[in-house]
């Protein structure tokens, strides 16, 4: 009994079983059923309505909806000619009437049944949508550590040439004022050298000069040294020291003076001599320096 009853849930049926039909007036003997279906067969809106309910029934997992709403519309056909055949007193006008409010109501109901069903069409879609974004996520999971590590890696190589980038920018700054520096400095000596050039110029046209005089007054102090006599170059000699230095002593000067006594031609011819010999003298020091 148990096994028959839960073939009858699993065959749809919501009823007390026993093979009965969806919507039916349970309690009722077979002239009634029989009568309660001639009915169904002469309404033409019933008779067109029911078979559109039933080819609305999807076939997926909405089936049980599209079943429920048949009963539901079955049940009150069926409720409304029983109705009609239980009180004959009730007028055809009523009948008609209340079965355009059953079909209002069963049209009511079919378009909320296509609004459910597109809502849950939405919903479908919707898991379906999360469904794959959850297994997109899960199998990207790897890469988008792997990008987030690129990433990093990416910022860190960054910041390393900024940083080298600023290191070389101070570098080039610094070797050019380095550069700047070097080349004031080698203008300042090329400019130094070339006077220095010009100046030895100057000073070697004059050494050749002094040499020129020097050799007129050394062959004039040899012709001064032979009008002299023996005496008198002994003084010089002995006064005067020209292979060693150059220069002449006062003390021999003054003492060849009072040899010589006072002659003013000789006394010119000294102060010349020893002026001549002090500029030679200057010059060749400042030479060998």
């Amino acid at each position: 009994m148990q096994d028959a009853e839960e073939d009858d849930m699993a065959c749809g049926d919501l009823g007390n079983g026993l093979g009965r039909r969806p919507g039916g007036v349970y309690g009722a003997d077979a002239s009634q059923s029989s009568r309660l279906s001639r009915p169904r067969r002469g309404s033409a809106k019933g008779g067109s309505s029911l078979p559109s309910a039933k080819g609305a029934a999807p076939n997926g997992p909405l089936i049980f909806v599209f079943s429920f709403v048949n009963i539901v519309i079955w049940h009150i056909l069926v409720s409304l000619i029983h109705l009609a055949e239980s009180n004959s007193e009730v007028s055809n006008e009523e009948l008609k009437q209340q079965l355009q409010e059953a079909l209002e109501e069963v049209e009511m109901l079919k378009v909320e049944l296509e609004a459910s069903q597109r809502r849950l069409e939405g919903k479908a879609e919707a898991l379906r949508i999360l469904q794959s974004v959850a297994v997109f996520n899960k199998a990207t999971s790897h890469t988008k550590a792997m990008l987030q590590k690129t990433e990093e890696e990416k910022r860190a190589l960054e910041k390393e040439i900024n940083t080298l980038q600023w290191e070389i920018e101070f570098d080039q700054d610094r070797f050019k004022n380095i550069e700047e520096t070097w080349t004031e400095k080698y203008d300042r000596i090329y400019c130094e050298n070339a006077a220095l050039k010009e100046t030895l110029k100057l000073r070697t046209e004059e050494v050749k000069t002094l040499k020129s005089e020097n050799a007129i007054l050394n062959q004039q102090c040899l012709e001064f040294l032979a009008m002299l006599d023996v005496k008198q170059q002994k003084v010089i000699q002995e006064n005067m020291s020209w292979n060693k230095s150059g220069l002449t002593d006062i003390t021999g000067l003054e003492e060849t003076r009072k040899a010589w006594g006072r002659n003013y031609q000789v006394c010119c011819l000294q102060v010349w001599t020893v002026g001549e010999l002090k500029s030679w003298t200057i010059l060749m020091k400042s030479l060998r320096c």
